[in-house]
C-alpha cells in the first residue's frame, strides 16, 4: 500500500536544521504535529514509508523513529505491523492552559508549599529520558527526588531529571529552599515557556505509601511532565506522583469563538 501523491508532497516541504539547538527529531515531530493538526491530510491516510521520510528529511531511521514515537504518543499517528503508519482521528482533549510551578500552583489554591530533598545526584538517564533530551551515551541527567507539603502535609513525591550539560554545578543549589525554576531561569538564562502533562492514576506502590502517608485502597495521580525552553528545546522530565485523597487536576479550557 503506497501514500497518495499529494501526502508525499506535503511532507516534502519540512526541513530541519542541524546547527539549530534543538534536537532534530523534535524539530520533526514539531513540524510534522503542524502538519497533522492542520486537518490538510485526513484520518485513515496512509503516510509515507519510514525509509522516504528518513531521505527527505536527511536522517537516521532512529531520529525519525524518536520523533515518530512522539507524534504516537499524542494520538496523531498510528502504527499497524505489515500496513504502514496512518494518521489517526483527532480525539477531544482538555489541555491545561496555565504553566506553573508545585509552589505556584499551591499558593494559587491558598495554601502553603513546602518541600524535603530526598536526593540530587548525577546518574546515567533511562530510555525515556535519553530520547527526549536526545543525549548521547556520554552524557548524563541530575535526579532531583523531593517530597512536596502543603500545609505541613505530604503530597506529592516529585522526580525531575535534567541534563548535566545544561545545568553545571545544579547539585551546589539546596532544593529544599531554593525553587528550581527560578534557580534555571535566574542562574542558567533557561526560559521555560511550556509544558506537556500526562495525567493518570495508579495504585501506591510501597514508597509512595511511606512518603505520602497514603491512606489503604487511595490512589495517587500520576503526572508525567515534559518541559521545554522558549526555543522548543526540553529542559526538564519530571514525574510526580500525587495523593489521591488530596489532589485533583484543574484543567482550564477556552472556547474558541466561530466566525
Amino acid at each position: 500500500m503506497l501514500a497518495e501523491p499529494n501526502v508525499l508532497a506535503s511532507f516534502s516541504d519540512i526541513a530541519v536544521d542541524k546547527r539549530a539547538p534543538v534536537p532534530v527529531y523534535l524539530q520533526i515531530a514539531t513540524a510534522f504535529s503542524t502538519l497533522l493538526r492542520s486537518g490538510s491530510i485526513p484520518a485513515g491516510t496512509l503516510l509515507p514509508p519510514e525509509r522516504v521520510l528518513c531521505e527527505q528529511c536527511d536522517v537516521s531511521r532512529m531520529t525519525l523513529r524518536n520523533a515518530m514515537g512522539i507524534l504516537e504518543r499524542e494520538g496523531l499517528i498510528e502504527s499497524h505491523p505489515g500496513r504502514g503508519t496512518f494518521v489517526r482521528p483527532r480525539r477531544l482533549q482538555k489541555q491545561e492552559q496555565e504553566f506553573r510551578s508545585f509552589s505556584e500552583e499551591i499558593r494559587q489554591r491558598g495554601g502553603t508549599p513546602e518541600s524535603k530533598l530526598i536526593s540530587l545526584e548525577v546518574v546515567e538517564p533511562g530510555k525515556a529520558a535519553r530520547e527526549f533530551f536526545d543525549l548521547p551515551r556520554s552524557e548524563k541527567v541530575y535526579e532531583l527526588c523531593r517530597l512536596r507539603l502543603k500545609d505541613g502535609e505530604p503530597l506529592a513525591a516529585e522526580r525531575a531529571q535534567i541534563p548535566q550539560r545544561l545545568t553545571p554545578g545544579l547539585d551546589r543549589y539546596d532544593f529544599s529552599k531554593n525553587s528550581l525554576y527560578k534557580t534555571l531561569e535566574g542562574r542558567y538564562g533557561l526560559v521555560l515557556e511550556k509544558s506537556l502533562e500526562e495525567i493518570s492514576a495508579e495504585l501506591p506502590n510501597a514508597r509512595d505509601r511511606r512518603l505520602l502517608k497514603v491512606p489503604p485502597k487511595t490512589a495517587v495521580l500520576v503526572v508525567n511532565r515534559r518541559t521545554f525552553s522558549h526555543a522548543g528545546a526540553p529542559i526538564e522530565l519530571t514525574e510526580s506522583r500525587y495523593r489521591g485523597d488530596m489532589y485533583t487536576a484543574v484543567v482550564h479550557s477556552v472556547r474558541r469563538q466561530k466566525h
